[in-house]
């Protein structure tokens, strides 16, 4: 491991120093030329005050901000790589297009009738996670009793939280103009596949109660909901048909949509929001102890190996389906585990949750940091292929010269760099081989040396 400080990276220079419309706009003319991974950094620096003001507008939503930021990045990149400084644009106007399109395709994606509560959506979130975990360790569908063992909750919280989260399975029916609401989550009406009709996935009790609000509704109202959701016409059809215009059934579609929406909430579901209030004291506090616990490591503070391995499931189904690079890097600090035997276990936990924070530090917002093991730490890098040499030479220079500064590397509890990376879709498609390839390509820091050789 060389001696010579790490040199500034692209983000500490961006970060100390701001740069004119000018001088990013030639950038995004070079970057637009030579197509340089190091080029969109900087750009992409440039704008993370932009991505998280947009994301704060959204925070209405019941969803994370962490995600509605890591949306905005990906909408921010995709307007760095699609942008033409020939066509005499501002940039910053075209990113915040593509940051708002991001985030709201992401709420869409998402979108429900009815809004959960933010702490009921996170714990949701938990259980779902737990029940995949335990699905794929057993092969079957996990009793209730395992999920609450494994979640240190009372089996009847378990049951009674999976069987009121069907009251919020009501598929959404609001085809609202994106323009009335910025924070969103309806689907658009023009784009509802041919074939759909109205989804309820609710009990046939509550299936009468949506006849019942249908009827509430003045009669060309319930027409058109009939014609447009139940016989699969167009908007053009119900137009002629109706001898009206196509912006007037627009019109009726979008208010008799919202108006079923309060029908339902106010009238036909108190019934359901006062169940979920008698259980709001008693879960929330049971959120608060098993908060961050399931998918959080609680030295590092950063997400854990369950957590990467379904989000690397989730950013690989999103790369493939843009056509866009990823990457997965591993980060070792072999040797790290005798450091509590020699020094301490408070010598050792301070030196790794240094190494974190200087990892997560040195990446991009949109990058995804977790620690992968007790000695490693795996990072999932979006829009980035071999470029992924790059930020593993970074890294490199940054933590040898952490590990030398701080006599890591000698001593009784000596620690050795190791860092591996794989690509999608060069080294593999899916999880386990870019982890597998990773793994196999792991070298000694500083040199060139295999680490099945190095052993």
């Amino acid at each position: 491991m060389g001696t010579n400080a790490a040199p500034k990276t692209a983000m500490h220079i961006d970060n100390a120093k701001r740069m004119s419309d000018i001088d990013i706009h030639e950038l995004l003319r070079q970057y637009k030329h030579s197509n340089k991974q190091e080029i969109r950094d900087r750009i992409i620096m440039q704008y993370t005050n932009l991505v998280e003001s947009i994301a704060r507008r959204f925070a209405g939503a019941a969803e994370p901000m962490e995600d509605l930021a890591q949306e905005g990045y990906i909408g921010l990149i995709s307007a760095v790589d699609g942008f033409n400084p020939d066509k005499g644009v501002k940039f910053s106007t075209y990113a915040t297009h593509f940051i708002i399109g991001q985030i709201k395709h992401h709420l869409r994606d998402r979108g429900k009738i009815i809004k959960e509560p933010a702490w009921l959506q996170e714990l949701n979130q938990r259980v779902t996670r737990v029940i995949e975990s335990l699905s794929q360790e057993m092969n079957r569908i996990p009793t209730n009793g395992e999920i609450a063992s494994l979640m240190g909750l009372p089996e009847e919280t378990i049951t009674d939280l999976l069987t009121t989260r069907e009251v919020f399975k009501v598929a959404s029916l609001d085809g609202g103009n994106e323009q009335d609401d910025d924070t969103s989550t309806s689907y658009d009406i023009e784009r509802v596949k041919p074939d759909r009709q109205v989804e309820f996935q609710l009990p046939i009790e509550e299936k009468v109660v949506l006849e019942t609000a249908l009827d509430k509704l003045k009669a060309l109202e319930q027409t058109v909901i009939q014609e447009f959701y139940f016989k699969d016409h167009s908007q053009t059809e119900i137009a002629r048909s109706l001898g009206i215009s196509c912006n007037y059934v627009s019109h009726i579609l979008r208010n008799s949509t919202k108006k079923l929406k309060k029908i339902l909430v106010t009238d036909e579901l108190q019934a359901a929001h006062m169940e979920l209030s008698r259980m709001r004291s008693q879960m929330a506090e049971q959120a608060i102890v098993i908060q961050e616990n399931t998918v959080v490591d609680p030295l590092t503070h950063l997400y854990n190996r369950s957590y990467f391995n379904n989000r690397l499931d989730e950013e690989l189904s999103r790369a493939s389906r843009h056509q866009y690079p990823l990457s997965v890097l591993l980060i070792t600090l072999d040797g790290h585990s005798m450091v509590n035997r020699a020094y301490g276990s408070i010598k050792s936990e301070e030196s790794f949750r240094h190494a974190a924070h200087i990892i997560q530090d040195s990446v991009r917002k949109v990058d995804i940091v977790t620690r992968f093991d007790e000695e490693t730490f795996a990072l999932i890098l979006p829009h980035t292929g071999p470029q992924a040499s790059i930020v593993s030479g970074r890294m490199e220079e940054i933590l040898c010269e952490w590990l030398i500064s701080s006599h890591l590397d000698e001593g009784r509890a000596p620690i050795t760099l190791l860092i591996g990376y794989a690509c999608c879709p060069q080294d593999g498609s899916n999880a386990r081989d870019l982890v597998l390839m990773a793994q196999t390509n792991r070298k000694v820091a500083g040199t060139l040396q295999p680490l099945a050789l190095a052993a």
